[in-house]
């Protein structure tokens, strides 16, 4: 029995976490908004049954309202920063309300602390960052009134001043080396692994835009196809380690030797493309000649003490399609040519 794939069904594997996703969100603050309202319903009790006033108790069970109906809400279509910034405007109203309640000065610090937490626990770094130093500044001189009506030391207030502060840092740094790691994951999605080099996923995009800029304003662009001769040898001679340094060092090459502004990946395990802005057939043929010769000149010293020269065969085309399917194929016509004269040959599709 034959089974059929329908080519739409197929999708790469991609593990790279997008940061402050919605689905991401969703996720997270199905379990905050839950936890939030256990939190509220605890407190609304212990104000009911203590001699504390009832509008304590209130705003408890109105906390918990919230939270629970937030929850349910997250459940929905409804937007998850949404939803996440009603709640954070809740939990600062309710914290700068309460010193000026005299019950609920202790409670409203400990809920001051858990602001920074909160912005950059779902925020961007930049407007956590805006949001927690505000909310610092309300807490600072919200605090200094407190001692100057006498309601709290200076002693006090200067340890919630510092826990502020301290956890504010804290929470800036684990964000940032959250926002960091997840850099170099994503990075790993549109970079070769091994080189360095665009993937062929990070370089169509490129490929687009320039293309695009390159017809917009009248310019020529032309496309460098380039394939390693000698790798097969190589590998089955030396092995695939060596034959991971021979491409590492023939990136190295390509990056050192060609311009800022072009554009090089690998789109396989031996096959190379470099982008030209601004370039027609012929200067694009002057710079395939360049490299190829100071490829020719790079010698790879193993440690065993072997050395490895290695050549490169390239395909010139100019872009003309603005679809990378079509301006690839005239490319590798143009290699294959240059593979069929031997190693160390230059063709162009014209």
């Amino acid at each position: 029995m034959t089974t059929l794939i329908k080519s739409n069904q197929l999708h790469p594997t991609n593990f790279a976490y997008i940061e402050l996703s919605e689905k991401t969100l969703k996720k997270q603050l199905a379990l905050l908004f839950p936890f939030s309202g256990a939190i509220c319903a605890v407190i609304a009790f212990t104000y009911f049954v203590s001699d504390a006033e009832f509008y304590f108790t209130l705003v408890g069970l109105v906390g918990m309202f919230l939270c629970y109906s937030l929850a349910i809400l997250n459940r929905s279509i409804f937007s998850a920063k949404t939803l996440f910034w009603i709640f954070l405007i809740a939990t600062t109203l309710v914290c700068t309300s309460g010193f000026y309640f005299e019950g609920a000065r202790h409670i409203s610090n400990t809920i001051g602390l858990t602001i920074p937490l909160l912005c950059f626990f779902a925020l961007r770094i930049k407007t956590a960052a805006w949001y927690s130093t505000l909310f610092g500044f309300i807490y600072i001189v919200l605090s200094i009134s407190e001692i100057a009506n006498k309601h709290l030391q200076i002693s006090s207030a200067l340890q919630n001043i510092s826990a502020y502060s301290i956890i504010f840092v804290m929470a800036f740094l684990l964000s940032r080396h959250r926002y960091d790691a997840i850099m170099q994951v994503k990075r790993t999605t549109t970079h070769d692994y091994l080189t360095g080099l665009l993937s062929r996923e990070g370089f169509i995009p490129l490929y687009l835009n320039e293309s695009s800029r390159c017809k917009r304003y009248r310019r020529d662009i032309s496309m460098l196809l380039i394939d390693i001769d000698n790798l097969r040898e190589i590998n089955d001679r030396y092995g695939l380690d060596v034959g991971d340094k021979a491409i590492m060092m023939l990136a190295k090459c390509m990056k050192e030797t060609c311009d800022a502004d072009v554009q090089i990946a690998r789109l396989s395990c031996q096959e190379f493309c470099i982008l030209i802005p601004n370039a027609d057939l012929q200067k694009a043929e002057f710079i395939a000649i360049a490299l190829r010769n100071e490829v020719a000149k790079w010698t790879l010293e193993l440690e065993s003490g072997h050395k490895i020269n290695m050549t490169i065969s390239v395909g010139i085309t100019t872009v003309e399609y603005q679809d990378f399917r079509y301006d690839y194929i005239k490319a590798e016509s143009a290699l294959m040519r240059a593979k069929r004269w031997g190693y160390n040959q230059i063709a162009t599709n014209e």
